[in-house]
């Protein structure tokens, strides 16, 4: 299965305007994860920051098998290799660079990634 295109953040209901901050790189825990929540009204939308290899990475944070948060602790999305998203309602694993499902009942299926760009310090939705 394709990923699908990264969500712009406009376009949800929370209606995040592009140049938003998402997250200063100096607030990213140790373990480079984050995980932020914007609410507008009723509606509410949570994201996960996760820097893995150098890289960050930011997507809805949702399974697509269940429907829920991924984290396990706090702002804690890796599994214990330090490898692995891992979904704490059913264990399914993701790849962090792509999103992918590797293991679990979604397998096959991927995490939506969020549209953002890196400037000044911080993560920007676009």
């Amino acid at each position: 299965m394709r990923a699908p295109p990264p969500l712009a953040l406009e376009d949800t209901a929370v209606g995040i305007p592009p140049g938003t901050l998402l997250v200063k790189l100096d607030d990213l825990p140790e373990h480079g994860g984050k995980d932020i929540v914007f609410r507008e009204g009723t509606h509410r939308l949570q994201l996960l920051v996760q820097r893995f290899d150098g890289q960050f990475h930011v997507y809805e944070n949702r399974c697509p098998h269940a429907g829920t948060p991924l984290n396990l602790f706090g702002d804690r999305f890796l599994d214990t290799t330090n490898k692995r998203l891992i979904c704490r309602t059913h264990g399914a694993l993701f790849d962090p660079l792509t999103g992918l499902c590797v293991r679990g009942p979604c397998k096959g299926d991927h995490l939506r990634a969020v549209a953002f760009e890196v400037r000044d310090g911080g993560l920007y939705s676009l």
